[in-house]
């Protein structure tokens, strides 16, 4: 019974520690808003333009926001406008539109994002590569769920609406 409440206990402890994690992703995503002069939105979808390589079409950066592609239009225009986004004609498809991170976009993200990249190997040198396989592992199943419940949410609400 104690191994029960132990592993409770254990659990109980490493939710609320993704929690605690998330406010601090919000309160630093906000502050890095905030400096950039942009919203959270136009701030995550620099955010997946760089995860993609730093390129991916309009229509699926649509798709990974959950965007309307009036928003994304909307959003394209304040962002290029500032330099951290860029349209570009596919050069496979010239009537598909891909969009790019701008210069402002690298030379600012340096500046914020390179202590981030300076302090991650020391952080997890206490750590075991099997360790750091096995937080990885628990974040991507993390992601899958996310994505699942964002999509039964999704349903709830479009079901709500008629």
């Amino acid at each position: 019974m104690s191994s029960d409440r132990s592993r409770l206990d254990v659990v109980a402890r490493l939710t609320a520690e993704v929690r605690l994690q998330q406010v601090a992703y919000d309160r630093f995503h906000d502050a890095v808003a905030a400096y950039l002069g942009v919203n959270r939105t136009d701030l995550r979808c620099i955010d997946l333009v760089d995860l993609r390589g730093g390129s991916m079409s309009a229509g699926d950066l649509a798709a990974s926001t959950g965007l309307s592609t009036g928003a994304v239009t909307a959003m394209l225009d304040r962002l290029e406008k500032a330099g951290y986004l860029r349209r570009v004609r596919d050069p496979d498809d010239r009537r598909r539109i891909l969009v790019e991170l701008g210069d402002a976009a690298r030379e600012r993200g340096r500046e914020i994002y390179q202590p981030f990249a300076d302090a991650t190997l020391p952080m997890l040198e206490s750590f075991t590569d099997e360790q750091i396989a096995l937080v990885a592992e628990f974040l991507r199943r993390g992601n899958e769920f996310y994505a699942t419940q964002t999509a039964r949410v999704e349903t709830m609400r479009h079901d709500r609406r008629q």
